[in-house]
């Protein structure tokens, strides 16, 4: 039933069949839920499914918790367990090393002192990088979008509360321009956020021209 119960999320408009099943099995599992699973590990295994499904969760996160929910399951092989928790471990330290070494790149830019008005997102914009592509083989993307949401974040902080009309107009006009030639015009403190920007790209033009695939960046900008 519980299994039936996940399966369902995998829905798609149209699907009557699979949405009423949904509801069948999510009325059954409540019911079980009140009655005859109480606090086993199959009633916390269905309790959480019926708060968080599968499906609609981060996949990492969805594997932390599927490996505390399942640990008890006799049906478990010892090296199966052991694997999950060695994969989540070598992943999740993989991401804290990108973590770090982005987070240097952030404060060697020294935004904190030059920006102040802007808002440090970093972490957050990390971790929305992790929830869209968490495979160890994506790292060059993660660091390429952590970066640019953490510069399109204090991008947005110079539209919304600092820049005047005239400087915003130059910024403007330094953006579609995309080039260093551009910062001529602009206030010291959009100098800094703009070539910052250019950076990125340049860079990571760079290493996916060394992997044959600097197409890619020209569809980011």
């Amino acid at each position: 039933m519980l299994s039936l119960y996940e399966a369902c999320h995998l829905k798609v408009h149209g699907e009557d069949i699979l949405e009423e099943a949904l509801n069948f099995t999510t009325t059954h599992l409540k019911s079980a839920l009140m009655t005859n699973l109480g606090s086993s590990n199959l009633g916390n295994q269905v309790q959480y499914a019926l708060e968080q499904p599968l499906h609609k969760g981060m996949p990492r996160l969805e594997a932390r918790n599927y490996i505390s929910l399942y640990h008890e399951e006799c049906k478990w092989s010892n090296v199966l367990k052991k694997l999950a928790v060695l994969d989540f471990n070598l992943v999740q330290s993989f991401h804290k090393k990108e973590l770090s070494d982005v987070s240097k790149w952030w404060k060697d830019l020294d935004f904190a002192s030059k920006l102040p008005f802007a808002r440090d997102r970093l972490v957050e914009g990390y971790f929305w990088t992790v929830g869209a592509y968490f495979e160890p083989s994506y790292s060059l993307a993660r660091m390429f979008m952590t970066k640019v949401i953490a510069l399109t974040s204090t991008i947005d902080d110079i539209y919304d509360v600092y820049g005047t009309l005239a400087e915003l107009e130059l910024f403007t006009d330094a953006i579609e321009k995309w080039d260093a030639s551009a910062m001529t015009k602009l206030p010291e403190y959009m100098k800094v956020c703009y070539k910052a920007l250019l950076d990125v790209y340049e860079e990571t033009e760079e290493d996916l021209r060394k992997e044959g695939r600097s197409y890619r960046v020209l569809t980011q900008r």
